[in-house]
């Protein structure tokens, strides 16, 4: 990317999305009973490998979510995915840091008081807020909102919303193809609007 002119510039957004998995809800069910009453459930090996062994889950905004997190790395410029990482959906999004000491790194309120590696911290403040603040968030809002294309692309474009593999690892690569894909997709869209301007 480097090569065709699609460096970093002028900083790089992170941002993070849930990875819904199925957690089975009948057997969930039935463990929850069993684990009220003292009971345990015993499963046959092949019982096992259908059941997802690494997910967890996470409430936002109150909507219960179950399965992982894709947290990414994108540039600001041409908003293509940098780096990624795989996580259980309970791990905040503060937990994970992609940026580099030589960028400037624009998150959102989630990221409040998490330390950063980029040299700009523009990470949006909460709370009580001075109307300088307020300023500034909404500045950072501006830069930081095209970061959501990627996962608008890989949830509509691609139906990448669900996993259906069973651990992190699997899931890990499973969504570093979703973010190759996405990649190629954007790299489309940016050689077709430099021979729109060629016109």
């Amino acid at each position: 990317m480097d090569a065709k002119g699609y460096k970093i510039i002028k900083g790089i957004i992170q941002d993070a999305t849930f990875i819904e998995a199925n957690i089975g809800k009948t057997r969930y069910r039935k463990e929850k009973i069993a684990k009220k009453n003292g009971e345990e459930i015993i499963y046959s090996e092949k019982q096992k490998e259908h059941i997802d062994k690494d997910g967890t889950f996470s409430v936002k905004r109150g909507q219960v979510h179950y399965g992982y997190k894709n947290h990414v790395k994108s540039d600001t410029d041409f908003l293509l995915i940098r780096e990624y990482e795989v996580t259980t959906a309970s791990l905040h999004d503060g937990e994970i840091d992609l940026s580099d000491k030589d960028e400037v790194a624009y998150r959102d309120r989630g990221y409040t008081g998490k330390e950063t590696k980029a040299k700009g911290n523009a990470s949006m403040k909460r709370g009580k807020l001075t109307i300088k603040q307020k300023l500034r968030n909404f500045r950072i809002s501006k830069k930081r909102a095209p970061g959501e294309r990627p996962f608008g692309v890989i949830k509509c474009v691609f139906n990448g919303e669900h996993t259906n593999v069973k651990t992190i690892e699997r899931v890990s690569i499973k969504e570093m193809f979703k973010c190759f894909g996405y990649n190629l997709y954007q790299l489309v869209t940016l050689e077709r609007i430099k021979l729109a301007r060629a016109i």
